[in-house]
């Protein structure tokens, strides 16, 4: 262990609770512990609370931005680091009462707390300071209550005049030690810590294991045991049916007894620092605004992320969003022993508490794709488990994930509303059968399986929780991230940023097969460009056949975010662009299953992009501000025009009323800009246009 000479703790001027006041004054009930700061190569930095350690650093200066370039990997060094935070607690300044509390809504990582000296072999005056290991704290989802006495013990115990410090470490992840101490191997160690699983890499975002003091940090003279109970006032009567019928079973959600057709996507964290900060607040307002602008009703909050902050309910609530939520679980086993069940368990209950506050929530899940990994995947075969070994996992997920096992069970004594609790998503893996007739399900045998999308009208089942494909960012986008001289499909940042193993395989293939069109007759940026159309044309393809199959109750697309900017299966970028699969998103959940814009679109699909007349692209193009600043673009077609893109130079992040149409000669296109920044002043800018024709026009 490292250690920190005393010296260094001492002279310190306190300046840990922001709260001050005269003496005169009734102390506060609770008072928030701010001015942290972190230690690097034998120096303090000041430190963001709430934050993580890759922030802080990148706030001091001690790092470079991980997104950018290949950065990712120079970074790896810091989640194999111990980290120390430390602050002071100033008695004059702590609530009144016999008993405090000290209250971590979230720490992320491995960490130890200590209040007082961690060093036992120092000494001030001769007096030996005595450690104070109050408990080890290893899961990031939990809220840890840590009882401390009061001011008047305080000054008896400790020989701080003044303050008092706290300090805690966290340590580097010791999950092969966890998993040697467990007896079985399992397919991936993260399941050994209670950890963003997201944020160790995932096939759309970086590895950036990371640690730090995620929320805020307070104390307290009154228990902070959470006793809200959700208020029943306009919460949503939903009800999920899963009825055995002729078919297999159903998987209908109803509102007031009649059948809802759900529409919408899955929702990853929108950073790889969830911090509920000003800057992903307004990543929040973009993205759920857009949800709802394109005629969502339901997310589902993945179970690889985070139990999302509050502020993400309280817009779903606003907006009328529905919400799926998932427990943070996902494509892995989890160990079954006395600490991570207990652990578990606390956590269930008190996200449960948490979020049942919110009306919007209507759906419990108990992981992600668990089921399918144990049955699909091979796992049994690759870690040649004996008999005993297996009967003992399958126990653990029944234990933890059962319809009377631990999640079901803080269901019904934390849900006052007993909301329903399904074990896992999907009931049966895309290699079954059943997929298609029994419950809900993750249709990935286009993209994982390289399937053509006509696949998706075959394998239509009774909800479509998962399903989709992949496309690039725009060029506009790639720049921020690329470097100038990288700004090929094949480069070190952009293999970087592109994290599925075979993704530019699949997409040059479908490509291919649709467009014509593939990375090497296409630069970086007209690949962007087709990869979206691309996507477009394949997911909007599956959201058709799902409002045109009467057994279909429901289509969620995989996935409406980015936490970084990456090639990837959403529909709006990092930086709040919604790319074409967002526009075909819009206008096809605008249909309802007797709408007579169903016999256009099932039209416009039966035939290939390729296989189209493209005339040469003739247009002209205006542009105009109203009154107040808003930017209209009008285009007048004077030939038949294909995907127009209307984007802005300089590029103004955000998104246009329309884009991404045909356009027939004759007609007139007129859209308007809506920035992502709402401050942002696009008066300066010049309308570009691009459309498929040109690039048939000149790949003749």
């Amino acid at each position: 262990m490292r250690r920190i000479a005393l010296s260094t703790l001492m002279p310190v001027i306190f300046l840990g609770i922001s709260l001050a006041f005269s003496s005169c004054q009734k102390r506060p009930d609770r008072v928030e512990i701010s001015d942290w700061q972190f230690e690097y190569n034998g120096r303090w930095y000041p430190a963001a609370v709430p934050g993580f350690i890759h922030t802080d650093l990148l706030a001091n200066g001690l790092i470079t931005d991980p997104y950018y370039g290949t950065n990712e990997d120079s970074v790896r060094w810091v989640g194999d680091s111990t980290w120390i935070y430390r602050t002071y607690l100033h008695y004059d300044l702590l609530p009144d009462g016999d008993t405090l509390w000290l209250v971590f809504e979230g720490l992320a990582g491995n960490a130890t707390l200590w209040i007082g000296n961690p060093y036992p072999d120092d000494t001030i005056n001769g007096i030996v300071i005595v450690p104070q290991n109050i408990q080890s704290l290893d899961n990031m989802f939990c809220r840890y209550d840590v009882p401390m006495p009061g001011v008047k013990q305080m000054k008896e115990l400790y020989i701080y005049k003044d303050s008092l410090p706290l300090m805690i470490m966290f340590h580097p992840l010791d999950d092969s030690v966890r998993e040697a101490e467990y007896g079985i191997a399992l397919p991936d160690r993260r399941a050994f810590t209670r950890i963003a699983p997201y944020q160790q890499g995932w096939d759309w975002g970086p590895k950036l294991q990371t640690c730090g003091i995620w929320k805020p940090v307070y104390i307290t003279n009154k228990s902070p045991k959470n006793q809200n109970t959700p208020n029943n006032h306009n919460t949503l009567a939903v009800e999920l049916r899963q009825e055995q019928d002729s078919i297999g079973q159903s998987f209908t959600l109803c509102m007031d007894g009649k059948p809802l057709f759900i529409k919408g996507a899955n929702w990853i964290p929108i950073h790889s620092f969830p911090l509920d900060d000003s800057a992903n607040r307004a990543r929040y307002r973009l993205l759920l605004t857009s949800a709802k602008e394109a005629g969502f009703n339901m997310l589902r909050v993945w179970g690889g992320g985070i139990y999302e902050h509050d502020y993400f309910f309280d817009l779903c609530d606003s907006l009328g969003l529905m919400v799926w939520m998932d427990f943070n679980f996902s494509t892995m086993l989890y160990p079954d022993n006395t600490k991570m069940l207990e652990s578990i368990r606390e956590e269930a209950r008190q996200n449960i508490r948490r979020i049942a506050l919110h009306p919007c929530v209507v759906l419990w899940c108990g992981n992600n794709e668990v089921k399918n990994g144990w049955e699909d995947w091979g796992w049994q075969d690759v870690y040649r488990w004996t008999p005993e070994q297996r009967a003992h996992l399958q126990h653990g997920i029944d234990t933890i994930f059962g319809e009377n096992g631990i999640l079901a069970q803080a269901v019904k004594d934390c849900d006052p509303l007993q909301r329903p609790y399904i074990t896992t998503s999907p009931l049966y893996g895309w290699g079954h059968p059943e997929c298609v007739t029994h419950g809900d399900s993750h249709y990935w045998g286009v993209w994982w399986g390289e399937e053509p999308f006509e696949m998706y009208k075959k394998k239509t089942g009774r909800f479509m929780s998962e399903y989709g494909f992949q496309s690039y960012p725009m060029i506009s986008t790639i720049r921020r991230f690329c470097p100038e001289d990288q700004l090929y499909i094949d480069s070190p940042t952009m293999r970087n940023h592109q994290k599925h193993a075979r993704g530019v395989q699949i997409i040059d293939k479908a490509m291919q097969q649709y467009y014509g069109f593939d990375s090497k007759r296409l630069n970086l940026k007209e690949y962007a460009y087709v990869s979206q159309l691309l996507q477009a044309w394949g997911t909007g393809y599956g959201i058709l056949c799902h409002i045109n199959d009467p057994r279909c109750a429901g289509t969620l697309y995989w996935q409406l975010n980015d936490c970084w900017p990456v090639a990837s299966w959403s529909s709006i970028d990092y930086y709040g662009n919604w790319k074409a699969l967002h526009y075909r998103v819009q206008a096809l959940f605008s249909l309802d299953k007797d709408s007579e814009e169903l016999s256009r679109w099932n039209e416009y699909y039966s035939t290939y992009p390729k296989d189209r007349v493209y005339p040469d692209p003739k247009y002209r193009v205006s542009q105009a501000w109203e009154s107040d600043g808003t930017l209209v673009v009008t285009l007048r077609a004077e030939s038949d025009l294909y995907d127009v893109y209307i984007d802005t130079e300089p590029h103004i992040d955000g998104h246009f009323t329309r884009n991404f149409v045909d356009v027939k000669a004759g007609e007139k296109l007129t859209t308007r800009l809506i920035p992502a920044d709402p401050k942002a002043d696009v008066t300066g800018v010049r309308a570009t246009v691009r459309t498929l024709n040109e690039l048939y026009f000149y790949m003749r």
